[in-house]
C-alpha cells in the first residue's frame, strides 16, 4: 500500500514533493544510474579519442604561448589528446597562476584553482587532477540534476533527463579537461538548495558558479526570480496560524539577500585583479582586445551568424558557422518549450545564459563557441525528456544525440575548429 501510494504521489504534478524526498536511499538509486550513464558514456569517448588518434595525422592544438604540442606515440594518446584549446589555458593558470602579459584574465578561477589543489595529491602533475575536477563534478551534477528532476517532474523523466544531457551534442566539454561540469555542479546545486528552501546554502554553492565563469552571474538574477516566486506561492497558500504578512516579507528579503550571495564570487576575482595588478577591469577589457570579443545585441548576433551559416555552408571546409548556427537554433527551441512550461527561474536562467553569451560574439564567427556554452543550460534536456515520453521519442533522441556527440568529440579531437 506505502509502495502504492508512493508512486501515485511521484505521478501527480500538483504534489511536487514525492514520497522519494522523505523516503531513506533516495540519493542511492540516483547515483546508481548516473553512474552508468556516466561510464558508458566516458568508455566511449576514450574510445573515440583512441580512434582518433590512430586514424587522423592533424595537428590537434598548441601551448598558450601558440607553440604546437608535438604529436606522441603510444595509448596514453587516448587519454592526453584532451588537453588542448582552452584546456591548456585553464592548466596553464593552475600550474603558473595569473598575468597581466597574456589571455589567462578571461578565465575565471574557479576550476584551475580547484586542478591546483588537488594537483597536490597528485605530487604537482595537473593532467590526472583536471580529470578528476571535471569528471567527478560531472557525475555529481548527474546525480542532482536527477534529484532536481525527480522534485519537478517524476522518475522516468529525471533518468532520460540524465541520459539526454550525457549525450548532449557538446558534452564532450563536460567530459574535457573544461570548466563547463564545475558550473553545471554549482548552477544545478544552487537551484535544488534553492528549491529545498536551503536559500543560505543555495547562495554558497552560487559562489563557485561565479567564481568559475563569468556566466554565472545569470544565476543570481535565476535566484532572485525564484526567490519572489516562493515567496509568491507561499502568500497565495498562506492559511490561518502561518506566517504573518510582515512574516512573509522578511523571509522574502532573506531569500533575496542569499540569491545575491553569488555575486561575492564575482566580485572577489576583479578585487583580486585590483590588489594584485592595480586594474580590476583588466579581465572585462581582454575580451575586447586578447580575445577580440565585441559587444552586440542578441538577435544581431543571431542574424550576422545565420548570414555567415548561409555564405559558407556550402564551401568545402567552411562550414563551421553553418555548424554553429544549428546547433544554436537547436536550442533556441528547446529554449522556446523552458519558456512556455518550465518554471519562471529556468526560463530566467535559460534565456539570460543565451543572451549573455550571444551578446558577446567573436565578428569574425559570431556564434563561436556558443554550441559548447548551451550544454550547462539543463532546462533544455528537460524539454527532450518530455519529448522522450512519446512512443519511438526516446529512440530517436538518443540515436540523433549519440551520433551527434560522436561527431562532435572526433572533430575535437582531430581539429582546432570546435571552441
Amino acid at each position: 500500500m506505502i509502495v502504492r501510494v508512493s508512486a501515485e504521489r511521484r505521478g501527480q504534478r500538483a504534489a511536487r514533493q514525492p514520497a522519494l524526498e522523505h523516503a531513506s536511499g533516495g540519493w542511492l538509486p540516483a547515483l546508481r544510474y548516473c553512474a552508468v550513464v556516466y561510464l558508458a558514456v566516458r568508455v566511449g569517448l576514450f574510445l573515440l579519442a583512441a580512434a582518433a588518434w590512430g586514424l587522423s595525422s592533424e595537428q590537434r592544438s598548441s601551448w598558450p604561448n601558440g607553440q604546437p604540442i608535438p604529436l606522441t606515440t603510444g595509448w596514453q594518446n587516448a587519454f592526453t589528446d584532451w588537453n588542448k584549446l582552452d584546456a591548456n589555458w585553464y592548466l596553464y593558470i593552475a600550474q603558473h597562476g595569473y598575468s597581466a602579459t597574456n589571455g589567462t584574465a578571461a578565465f575565471f578561477p574557479g576550476y584551475p584553482l580547484l586542478v591546483r589543489v588537488v594537483g597536490y595529491l597528485c605530487f604537482g602533475h595537473l593532467l590526472v587532477p583536471a580529470y578528476l575536477v571535471s569528471n567527478g563534478a560531472l557525475l555529481a551534477a548527474l546525480v542532482i540534476l536527477y534529484r532536481l528532476t525527480e522534485w519537478e517532474y517524476d522518475e522516468a523523466t529525471a533518468r532520460r533527463a540524465v541520459l539526454y544531457l550525457a549525450l548532449f551534442p557538446t558534452a564532450v566539454f563536460l567530459f574535457g579537461l573544461y570548466s563547463e561540469s564545475v558550473f553545471l555542479l554549482a548552477a544545478v546545486g544552487a537551484f535544488y538548495l534553492a528549491r529545498r528552501g536551503r536559500w543560505w546554502w543555495a547562495g554558497l554553492v552560487g559562489i563557485a558558479a561565479t567564481l568559475t565563469r563569468s556566466a554565472g552571474v545569470i544565476v543570481v538574477l535565476a535566484l532572485a526570480v525564484e526567490a519572489v516566486h516562493q515567496t509568491i506561492e507561499n502568500r497565495r497558500s498562506r492559511t490561518a496560524g502561518e506566517p504573518s504578512r510582515r512574516g512573509l516579507v522578511s523571509t522574502a528579503a532573506a531569500r533575496l539577500c542569499a540569491s545575491l550571495l553569488p555575486l561575492v564570487g564575482t566580485a572577489g576575482y576583479l578585487l583580486f585583479w585590483q590588489l594584485r595588478y592595480h586594474n580590476w577591469y583588466h579581465p572585462i577589457s581582454l575580451e575586447r582586445t586578447w580575445w577580440q570579443r565585441q559587444l552586440a545585441p542578441p538577435w544581431l548576433t543571431l542574424w550576422h551568424g545565420l548570414q555567415l551559416a548561409a555564405r559558407t555552408g556550402q564551401v568545402g571546409g567552411q562550414g563551421w558557422p553553418a555548424f554553429d548556427f544549428v546547433f544554436v537554433l537547436v536550442g533556441l527551441l528547446l529554449a522556446v518549450w523552458v519558456a512556455v512550461r518550465a518554471r519562471a527561474s529556468y526560463t530566467v536562467y535559460t534565456w539570460g545564459s543565451i543572451a549573455f553569451f550571444l551578446a558577446d560574439p567573436w565578428p569574425a564567427r559570431p556564434l563561436a563557441s556558443d554550441p559548447r556554452f548551451l550544454v550547462v543550460l539543463f532546462p533544455l534536456v528537460w524539454g527532450l525528456a518530455r519529448l522522450g515520453r512519446r512512443p519511438g521519442w526516446h529512440e530517436g533522441v538518443v540515436a540523433v544525440s549519440a551520433a551527434s556527440l560522436a561527431i562532435v568529440s572526433w572533430l575535437f579531437l582531430t581539429t582546432m575548429q570546435v571552441f
